[in-house]
């Protein structure tokens, strides 16, 4: 069955079932349509959408594009362990997570030695180096 009151669209959108309730005259109704239709064509464009279109169409995330189009094997290996590096970077941040909350709650034989929290604070570092020289290798520095 048809209404014979005309939609507004973004009205509709901005209000939901309360729009019929409001018994608003057609003109009320259509200036609120005219300025919402105006405020959406003047709104600035999302950037975090922008850059998924971005990427969508081969940018990188710095917006530059991407320089590589095809992945050789020895790449794809390369960026694999550099996604191997990332998971390790995650395993150890979850221990340290673990050392700090036992330090904080528990008693002095429950804790974590700090040899052992410095040791996976220094393998975070060099997993996380690591993994950004096997993903751009021109932009990182040689390890020590």
């Amino acid at each position: 069955m048809n209404t014979p009151y005309p939609t507004y669209p973004r009205l509709h959108a901005l209000l939901g079932a309360a729009l019929p309730g409001l018994q608003l005259s057609n003109a009320a109704a259509e200036a609120l349509e005219d300025a919402l239709t105006d405020a959406h064509e003047h709104a600035p464009p999302s950037a975090f959408f922008a850059r998924l279109r971005g990427i969508a169409r081969g940018q990188a995330a710095d917006g530059q594009a991407w320089r590589e189009r095809q992945l050789s094997q020895a790449r794809g290996q390369e960026l694999a362990e550099a996604t191997r590096c990332m998971a390790a970077v995650v395993a150890c941040g979850g221990v340290l997570l673990a050392a700090q909350s036992a330090r904080e709650m528990d008693d002095v034989q429950g804790q974590c030695p700090p040899q052992v929290e410095e040791g996976l604070l220094h393998a975070v570092v060099v997993l996380a180096d690591h993994a950004g020289a096997l993903v751009e290798p021109d932009a990182c520095a040689p390890l020590l």
